[in-house]
């Protein structure tokens, strides 16, 4: 398999605005069957539209911001010369069958040596195994925290708020109590706490991890819920415990759920694992969002939960649901879990809202609530994989992840330098907005 970046001249003929120009190339000499990188990061969705319908290509695939093409050289240019598109990158001699997709639950470890990968979005990899691989290095994928799945062309994989199609609207009351409900959310608040669990070595076996525990059922018991409780499970031979805080709106009510777990880990677990966008972003976000609610009148039944024992395989969150009563599951109409948020490698502001394909209402509601927040860009995917969703999603229970969009480019995931001087304030203030207007009109909440 051959990987050509396209050099000048090639970008001029696979962009040639008539087909003569480009036939009149030595580019067109070409193998059989090509597989070309398109950005469609700021194409208007009616171009987009036709770029998949354009009869020059074989089939097609989306990732975020970029669109994956198919098929011969000559069919290429064609397609470009129709639609007035630039292609980043060709990939020769690959096939549909040649591919797969790979579902990150942290940090992707493909290996250059053994795949190339021809589109990234989110958690969501398109990658090609190399027939001979490059050097003595065997490994592919760090496969604890990645699922290897079948290349299904003509698919949507990950959608970014460009090109979302989603249809559902919010009344003007709607919006209006979502945004008098996110002007609530303290950014200043909820980034001293992710300072507050950061200074504690949170990993499971460190004896900081109670420290950590205690503080955060401290700060839900000052808010007064109906119960607060400690669960306790075992991981890795030691006791762990998920915290817990429940506002009671009634027997008959809906529930809905909110978590984020506050365990971390680095290479030096011994002596630090400060963890503060992994994840204390995310268990600072539930104090936070529980704060928001505590004094709102909610028809809805609110649990905030800060799980422990993620990193170790989603233990705390599967030993939550393992233990829920079948009446309590029964009334849980939507989980809103929250990981890594708050992290972002350039001044943009992005979030990456997942879910399974069979729960898009959860996920449109949240993203009609980001439409609300200034700056704020989502991208949607239905291949859920590797947090604390999945357990619920698991027991056909409704469920979201929401983590900041740039989370695999983090340069200190897992490490001793997972440190707060790395979060921003902003992105955790944009995805903190979204996620609380989303569950104001869900939980019908009002002040």
């Amino acid at each position: 398999m051959r990987k050509t970046i396209l050099n000048a001249a090639m970008a001029y003929a696979l962009t040639a605005q008539t087909t003569g120009l480009a036939a009149n190339t030595q580019m067109a000499v070409r193998s059989a069957h090509e597989i070309a990188a398109i950005d469609i990061s700021v194409m208007p969705n009616a171009d987009l539209e036709r770029l998949k319908n354009n009869p020059s290509y074989d089939w097609w695939a989306e990732f975020g911001d970029t669109l994956i093409v198919a098929g011969s050289f000559n069919s290429l240019l064609s397609g470009s010369a129709n639609s007035n598109t630039f292609y980043k990158t060709v990939w020769s001699g690959l096939t549909s069958s040649d591919l797969e997709i790979a579902i990150a639950g942290h940090k992707n470890e493909i290996s250059e040596s053994q795949a190339i990968m021809l589109a990234k979005s989110g958690r969501t990899s398109l990658i090609a195994r190399r027939k001979k691989p490059i050097g003595q290095d065997s490994r592919l994928l760090d496969h604890s925290h990645v699922s290897l799945r079948r290349f299904v062309p003509n698919t949507v994989y990950v959608q970014s708020s460009l090109h979302d199609t989603s249809r559902t609207a919010w009344s003007e009351d709607q919006k209006s109590l979502a945004l008098s409900v996110m002007d609530d959310v303290d950014p200043v608040r909820w980034y001293l706490d992710v300072g507050t669990l950061s200074n504690w070595n949170r990993h499971v076996s460190s004896v900081d991890i109670v420290s950590a525990r205690d503080w955060i059922k401290e700060q839900f018991d000052k808010l007064s819920p109906t119960s607060s409780a400690i669960q306790k499970f075992n991981v890795l031979g030691r006791d762990a415990w998920n915290v817990i805080a429940t506002f009671d709106a009634g027997p008959e009510s809906d529930i809905y759920i909110i978590g984020g777990h506050y365990d971390s880990i680095s290479e030096r677990t011994s002596e630090s694992a400060p963890g503060a966008e992994d994840n204390a972003t995310g268990a600072a976000a539930v104090l936070e969002l529980a704060r928001v609610f505590s004094d709102k009148k909610s028809k809805a039944t609110l649990i905030f939960i800060t799980f422990s024992g993620e990193e170790e395989g989603l233990v705390g969150s599967k030993a939550y649901v393992r233990n829920l009563p079948a009446e309590v599951k029964s009334r849980v109409k939507g989980v809103l879990t929250m990981d890594m948020i708050g992290y972002s490698k350039d001044d943009s502001e992005d979030v990456l809202l997942e879910t399974a394909s069979k729960f898009r209402p959860l996920l449109e509601q949240h993203a009609a609530a980001a439409k609300l927040v200034e700056g704020l860009r989502y991208y949607t995917s239905y291949n859920p994989f590797g947090s604390d969703h999945m357990p619920f999603i698991d027991s056909n229970i409704p469920a979201i992840l929401t983590i900041d969009n740039d989370w695999g480019d983090y340069p200190a995931y897992h490490r001793t330098s997972d440190t707060i001087d790395k979060v921003s304030r902003d992105m955790g203030a944009a995805i903190l907005r979204m996620n609380a207007g989303a569950l104001a009109n869900m939980t019908g909440s009002s002040k």
